[in-house]
């Protein structure tokens, strides 16, 4: 390995080559990069911060299908913030099809959720939810919700919204895994 050697007045200096100098600079921006992501920890937002929050996303509904909504093969996941007819504010509905069949089919819903921030990343937590499985056979509470929230990025800029759904325990049927990254999904208008 070539260095260089220059002697200080007290004591000598080896420098070493470019290779170890890039890593030990790209080693230093890693820890840099690190340690910025966590300044920006979630917590919980406070009452008026929460109120704002469900006042942006009342009465708005976000749906993705992945690759495309006309694919053989897709994943969808329906994002709703209406207030239904049993008083649930939040509800996540999700499908995996193939051609003009669904082969699953379930939501999860709660008559509210929790905001935590961190950034400009929202957090949203059901609050004692329910889950209901239409295919491929119906089912009460059958799916698994420990762990589950959903996450926005630039809730106050409709252009720039997106969403990541959080699944910690990996327990979601299928479509899941899916949106695991930020996505942005398309904002319809309300169908019953």
């Amino acid at each position: 390995m070539k260095t260089l050697n220059y002697t200080h007045k007290y004591h000598q200096v080896i420098i070493p080559n470019r290779c170890v100098l890039f890593s030990i600079q790209f080693l230093t921006l890693l820890s840099f990069l690190f340690l910025a992501s966590c300044s920006n920890p979630l917590e919980p937002v406070d009452s008026a911060e929460e109120e704002k929050v469900k006042a942006e996303l009342n009465d708005r509904s976000f749906r993705q299908f992945d690759p495309e909504k006309d694919a053989a093969k897709r994943k969808a996941v329906i994002i709703d913030f209406f207030d239904d007819t049993e008083g649930n504010i939040i509800r996540m509905w999700a499908q995996y099809a193939e051609g003009e069949y669904a082969l699953k089919e379930w939501e999860i819903f709660a008559k509210d959720y929790k905001v935590e921030k961190g950034g400009s990343e929202h957090r949203l937590y059901f609050v004692d939810p329910h889950s209901y499985q239409n295919i491929p056979s119906e089912c009460d509470d059958c799916i698994e919700t420990k762990g589950v929230s959903i996450s926005i990025r630039n809730l106050y800029d409709k252009d720039k919204i997106q969403f990541k759904i959080n699944d910690e325990n990996k327990s979601l049927p299928a479509p899941f895994p899916v949106f695991k990254s930020w996505t942005n999904f398309n904002e319809d208008e309300y169908f019953e």
